[in-house]
This record gives C-alpha cells, sequence and structure tokens, in this order.
C-alpha cells in the first residue's frame, strides 16, 4: 500500500511539474484601442494621401494557450473587431464595417526549457485576415488576404503572477489584392492568479503593417501603397496550469 501511494505521489508529481503555463480566454474578451490606415495613390478614396483613425471593438474571440512546452493561439478578432469612423458631414453618422483582424488565425509553437517557471521557443502560423484599406466613411465589401508568420514566444512565472512575450514577422499574400505586404507583430501578456488557478490576464499588443496592393475599383498600376498601426488592450479570464 504505502509503495502504491509512493507511486501515485511519484506520477502526481511529475505531471504537475509538467502542467506549466495559463490558457488566456477571450471568448468573450474586452478590447480598446485603435487603427490607424495611411494610403497612397488609392483611387477609390480620391488618389494623394489619405490618414483614417478608427476605434478597436469588441468583444473580443480569442485563445491564447501556453501549456507544457507548447503554445497555441486561435484568433477569430475580424468577427467582432469593430470600427466606428464617423462621417461628420453626414447626419446619418455612417460608419466603416467591421475591417481590422483575422477572420481565422492559427499559431503553434515549441517552448524550450525543463525549467517550471521560464521557458521560450519559436512559433509559426497562418491565417486569412482582413484591413480596412479602401473606406473611410462607409461600409464596404471587406476583402481578405492570407497571411504567413514566424515568430518567438517566451514564458515566465512569478508568484502569483505569469507574464508572456510573443514577437515576430508576417507576409502578406492574396492574388488580384496585395502585391507585395509584410508585418510586424507585439504582443505581451500579464496574468494573475486571484483564486486558486483562475484569474484574469491582460494583453497589450502593437501590429505594423505595410502593403503594395490594388484597391478596390483600381489596377495595379495605380501604386497603391498603405500603411496600418493597430495598438490595443486586451482583457479577459485566465486558467493557470
Amino acid at each position: 500500500m504505502k509503495k502504491s501511494f509512493l507511486l501515485l505521489f511519484i506520477v502526481s508529481s511529475l505531471i504537475s511539474k509538467a502542467q506549466v503555463g495559463m490558457s488566456c480566454q477571450y471568448f468573450p474578451g474586452a478590447q480598446v484601442g485603435f487603427v490607424t490606415v495611411k494610403t497612397v495613390n488609392n483611387p477609390h478614396l480620391g488618389g494623394g494621401t489619405v490618414k483614417y483613425k478608427y476605434g478597436a471593438g469588441l468583444p473580443l474571440l480569442l485563445i491564447d494557450r501556453i501549456k507544457g512546452n507548447w503554445y497555441t493561439l486561435l484568433d477569430f478578432s475580424a468577427l467582432y473587431y469593430g470600427a466606428t469612423q464617423t462621417n461628420k458631414a453626414n447626419d446619418d453618422r455612417i460608419k466603416i464595417s467591421k475591417a481590422e483582424g483575422a477572420f481565422a488565425a492559427l499559431r503553434v509553437g515549441y517552448l524550450f526549457g525543463k525549467n517550471d517557471n521560464s521557458r521560450i521557443g519559436p512559433c509559426l502560423g497562418f491565417g486569412v485576415s482582413t484591413s480596412n484599406l479602401d473606406s473611410v466613411i462607409r461600409p464596404f465589401n471587406q476583402r481578405q488576404y492570407y497571411n504567413y508568420l514566424i515568430g518567438i514566444v517566451a514564458y515566465r512565472k512569478f508568484g502569483k503572477f505569469r507574464v508572456a512575450g510573443k514577437a515576430g514577422y508576417e507576409i502578406y499574400k492574396q492574388k488580384n489584392y496585395i502585391v507585395n505586404g509584410h508585418g510586424l507583430f507585439f504582443e505581451a501578456t500579464l496574468g494573475y492568479s486571484f483564486y486558486q488557478k483562475y484569474g484574469l490576464s491582460i494583453m497589450p499588443c502593437l501590429y505594423t503593417k505595410s502593403f503594395g496592393y490594388i484597391a478596390k475599383n483600381g489596377s495595379a498600376s495605380d501604386g497603391t501603397t498603405a500603411k496600418l498601426k493597430s495598438m490595443v488592450l486586451r482583457v479577459g479570464l485566465t486558467r493557470f496550469f
């Protein structure tokens, strides 16, 4: 009997030691922030240089998870990502459609290290995204593009706090839309356990994107370009392992 209890204790200790990390359930979650866009030579917007800015909406649909040596992210934020640029010259206050983020995206990474308090490793990702590159004052049909990414993930534990950082490089592609495109992303997560294995986390994020693209009703010869910056702060429930 003692041997059985000892064996059970050893197995449970090994299992509990292997399960480190946190699962941030922004499902639903909330976010605040803004998106700024600067386009050049977009005939749909009158040509020249056009700048516009809109707020990031809520709720959010995203799961960001580190467990053991694995990192996974499921992102459907464009399904709920609102944009509310108002046309002040129009009493109807026409709004831009939901216009920034991933319709569906997946990241997978492997974190090296046996220490429960610190791990780091690479990640890869793929998704279908949208960005508002053609509209300032009215809804439009959202155009999609593919994004491919490579990045790095780091995890650290400080008592009841968990900290994670993600950074990487993205490439954007879509026939008859994106001529060339690339971007950078930076995400930091701070989680705190309030009750046993449950708590809250906040995730400040910065995304920068550069596009050479074919504007709506335009052509490749227009030489249309855009630079986009998105800064958001996400808040959601978190389970700790």
